[in-house]
C-alpha cells in the first residue's frame, strides 16, 4: 500500500535539498573530457534545438539531452554556458534526494522507528555523494528512478513503477540491467489482471517513451538516437575503464589491457559477460520458477519483501560492476541506495559498510581527487586488486544470504 503524502517529511528533504545546494562545487576536478562533451551538446543544442542533436553522434540516452536542454534555457549565451555547465549537479541532487524520500516511504510503511532520519545515513555517506558533488557524474539519477521503479513494484503501483523504469532506461543505457527482475516483478502483478487493464497499465510507460522520442522521430533521427545505446557498447575495449573489479585480480594492470583478446577462443570481454549473464540468470531462476508455477513440489512460494527484491537487485548490480570488462568506477554506484535501504530493514550493516568503503575507495582510486594529483596511491587500501577482494567479499556475503532464502523455501517432503 503506497503510503499517503505527510508533507513534514517532504518539507524536511526540500530543506536538506536546499542546504546541500549551497555545499555544491562549481568547478570540476575531475571528468574535463565529459565536462567538455556536456558543454558543446549543450551549446549545440542551444544553437541547432534539442530534436538535431543525434546528428552530433552523441553516445548518451535522450534523457540526458533533455537534462542539457534545461541547462541552455537557464545560459543561453556559450560563455554562460561553459562557467555554469555544473548547474548539472543541482539536477543530479534534486533526483537524488527524491530517491532517499522515497527511501524514507519504504521505511516508513514498513514501520522503522526514526525512518525520516535514517535515509541520511545514506545521504551523508561520502561514497553517495562524491559521485556527483566531487566528481560530478549523473549516475545517481539513473540510480535513483531504478530504485524508486522497484519501491513502487512493492507499494502495487506498476503503471508508475514503469513510468519511472523509462525514464530510468532513458537516462543511462546500464538501466538495462534491472529489466529482467521488473519484467519478472511485473509478470506476478500482471497475471491476476485483465487484459484491458494490463494495456492501462502499460500505457503511461508506452506514451512517455514515444514523448521522449517524438522530438528526434518527427525529424528522422530516430535511428541515430537508437544507435546511441547500441554504438556505445565496446567503444572501449579495456578490461577495466577504472572499475576495481575481478579483472584486477587476475591482471595487476587491468586498464592497460585489451578485453577483446582471451584465451580457450573466447575473449576476456566474452567470459565477463557469461558470468554476468550466467549468475544473473540462476539469481532470478527461482522467482522465475515460483512465478511461473513450475517445480512448485519442491520449491515454496518465495515471499516478495521488499528486502529480497533489493538483495536479488544488489547481486544483479555486483555481477554487472564485478565481472564485466569495460566498466567504469562509478557503475558500482546504485549499491549505495539498494544496500543502504536494505541494511537499514535488516539492521545489518556490516555489508552497507564494507559496500560504502569499497564504492569510495574505487571512486577515489580512480579519480585521486582528495589526493589532489594525478600520481597513483600507494598505499595498500587503495591498490586495484585489494579493493577487488573487498567487492569479491561483498558479493560472497549476498550471495551467501540468498542462498539462506532459497534454502529457507526448499521442499523435499514430495521427492519421495
Amino acid at each position: 500500500m503506497f503510503p499517503k503524502v505527510i508533507y513534514k517529511p517532504v518539507l524536511f528533504y526540500i530543506i536538506i535539498f536546499l542546504i546541500g545546494s549551497f555545499f555544491v562545487s562549481d568547478i570540476y576536478v575531475w571528468g574535463k573530457h565529459d565536462r567538455s562533451c556536456w558543454f558543446t551538446w549543450s551549446n549545440f543544442i542551444s544553437n541547432f534545438g534539442i530534436e538535431n542533436i543525434y546528428k552530433f553522434k552523441i553516445d548518451y540516452p535522450p534523457l540526458v539531452t533533455y537534462l542539457l536542454w534545461v541547462i541552455t534555457q537557464f545560459n543561453p549565451t556559450p560563455e554562460r554556458l561553459f562557467l555554469n555547465i555544473f548547474h548539472t549537479k543541482y539536477i543530479v541532487l534534486f533526483f537524488e534526494i527524491i530517491s532517499i524520500y522515497f527511501a524514507y516511504l519504504v521505511l516508513y510503511a514498513k514501520k522503522i522507528k526514526y525512518a525520516l532520519f535514517l535515509p541520511l545515513l545514506i545521504l551523508f555517506n561520502v561514497s553517495f555523494w562524491y559521485n556527483n558533488l566531487l566528481f560530478g557524474q549523473m549516475d545517481g539519477i539513473y540510480s535513483g528512478f531504478a530504485f524508486i521503479s522497484l519501491a513502487l513494484v512493492y507499494f502495487k503501483k506498476p503503471s508508475l513503477s514503469i513510468v519511472f523504469y523509462v525514464l530510468c532506461f532513458n537516462f543511462k543505457f546500464q538501466g538495462i540491467i534491472f529489466l529482467p527482475l521488473l519484467s519478472l516483478l511485473y509478470f506476478n502483478e500482471f497475471k491476476t489482471y485483465t487484459f484491458k487493464k494490463i494495456i492501462y497499465s502499460l500505457l503511461p510507460g508506452i506514451i512517455l517513451q514515444i514523448l521522449l522520442l517524438l522530438p528526434f522521430i518527427l525529424i528522422g533521427d530516430l535511428k541515430l538516437a537508437i544507435n546511441s545505446c547500441t554504438e556505445s557498447l565496446g567503444r572501449y575495449p579495456i578490461m577495466s575503464m577504472g572499475a576495481y573489479n575481478f579483472w584486477y585480480i587476475i591482471f595487476k594492470k587491468a586498464h592497460e589491457i585489451n578485453d577483446y583478446i582471451g584465451i580457450f577462443r573466447f575473449s576476456y570481454n566474452s567470459y565477463g559477460l557469461m558470468l554476468f549473464f550466467g549468475l544473473s540468470g540462476l539469481t532470478l531462476l527461482p522467482l522465475s520458477l515460483n512465478f511461473l508455477n513450475i517445480g512448485k513440489r519442491y520449491l515454496k512460494k518465495i515471499d516478495l519483501s521488499f528486502e529480497n527484491i533489493l538483495l536479488v537487485s544488489i547481486l544483479i548490480i555486483l555481477f554487472f560492476f564485478f565481472f564485466n570488462t569495460q566498466m567504469h568506477a562509478r557503475y558500482s554506484h546504485p549499491l549505495i541506495i539498494f544496500s543502504g535501504v536494505l541494511s537499514i530493514l535488516k539492521k545489518d550493516y556490516l555489508k552497507f559498510s564494507l559496500v560504502s568503503i569499497a564504492v569510495f575507495l574505487n571512486m577515489e582510486g580512480a579519480s585521486k581527487i582528495f589526493k589532489g594529483n594525478i600520481v597513483e596511491y600507494e598505499l595498500l587500501i587503495f591498490q586495484p586488486w585489494f579493493v577487488a577482494l573487498i567487492f569479491l567479499t561483498i558479493l560472497l556475503l549476498y550471495m551467501l544470504d540468498y542462498i539462506k532464502v532459497i534454502k529457507a523455501h526448499l521442499s523435499f517432503k514430495s521427492i519421495h
